[in-house]
């Protein structure tokens, strides 16, 4: 297992490599530059400043070859947007408060989400089923910001049981975290509920039940055990995407994460931003599907990585 996990780490590096330099090349090949579209008029002195300033007016393929030598030494540059402020700086400054909030929706999602599967594949065709199943498909189905406002509106503003937005208490972090778990909530709960109608189907559940097993007991050690390792393939994916942020999450409620400058930078043509935040990104993906994998050894002792 150690040496599989090695070479899936090293891996990563010529897949991180071809990433950069596919995002590097994109991302300089579209029109217009980090000063052409701001609220400020730059004189073409100043242009021809600013770009030696941050090497833009040298060719891309020694710009990516100054950017590669800075990552080596774990330097992804300035922000564009944010001068005073190193891309590294910025990230680790929001992104904290990101994850907090992503891995509360994800923790909100799963305590949630599981048990509401399970119920709906274990009654199945009843009316709990048909309750689970409608409201899980509403919550896929409906973006994060409309949730966000519905929730405004009816618990803030209507009901007042929450403040409408900020992260100073915990009292600002339910709403937020509630419209932000749905999506994942429900799908979940989708999963899980055709994982484990599928498990219980299976040959090994009608011989434990002809061996006079109590259902709980079959439910528990058959059913669950083996509806779980297709349930990781849809797990591990929401969380790169709940701890990278939701910039319509966190502008509905003011939060001040890190989501909002994955479209700001954009934008804004922040090339260090851009390409640090894909970087990170890619990162996530590549660890969470790691960790799926090892995952599915604990849950299943027949597979094995040689």
């Amino acid at each position: 297992m150690a040496r599989y996990v090695l070479m899936r780490l090293a891996g990563l590096i010529p897949v991180l490599l071809i990433l950069s330099i596919i995002t590097f090349a994109l991302m300089h090949d579209v029109p217009g530059g980090p000063w052409k579209y701001g609220q400020r008029l730059f004189s073409d002195e100043q242009l021809a400043a600013l770009k030696a300033r941050y090497g833009l007016d040298k060719p891309v393929w020694q710009q990516y070859l100054t950017w590669l030598s800075g990552v080596v030494r774990l330097d992804f540059g300035m922000s564009f947007k944010h001068p005073d402020e190193s891309v590294i700086g910025l990230i680790s400054r929001t992104w904290p408060i990101t994850m907090h909030l992503g891995l509360m929706a994800l923790l909100v999602a799963f305590t949630i989400g599981l048990p509401l599967g399970i119920i709906a594949a274990l009654k199945q065709n009843s009316w709990v089923d048909y309750f689970i199943t409608f409201f899980s498909t509403l919550g896929f189905v409906m973006p994060h910001f409309v949730w966000g406002i519905l929730f405004i509106l009816i618990f803030a503003l209507a009901l007042k049981w929450a403040p409408t937005g900020g992260w100073d208490s915990p009292r600002q972090w339910i709403l937020p975290v509630m419209a932000y778990a749905l999506a994942p909530m429900a799908t979940i709960a989708r999963y899980t509920r055709a994982s484990v109608i599928e498990a219980i189907r299976a040959d090994y559940v009608r011989t434990a039940r002809a061996k006079g097993l109590s259902e709980r007991w079959i439910v528990q050690r058959h059913v669950l055990k083996n509806a779980m390792i297709p349930l990781l393939t849809v797990f591990g994916p929401l969380i790169p995407d709940l701890i990278t942020g939701s910039i319509f999450i966190e502008a509905i409620f003011r939060v001040p994460g890190l989501g909002k400058f994955w479209v700001t930078s954009t934008f804004d043509r922040d090339y260090p931003m851009i390409i640090g935040l894909t970087m990170l990104w890619a990162v996530l993906i590549a660890v969470t599907y790691l960790i799926t994998d090892v995952l599915y050894v604990l849950v299943d002792p027949r597979i094995r990585y040689n």
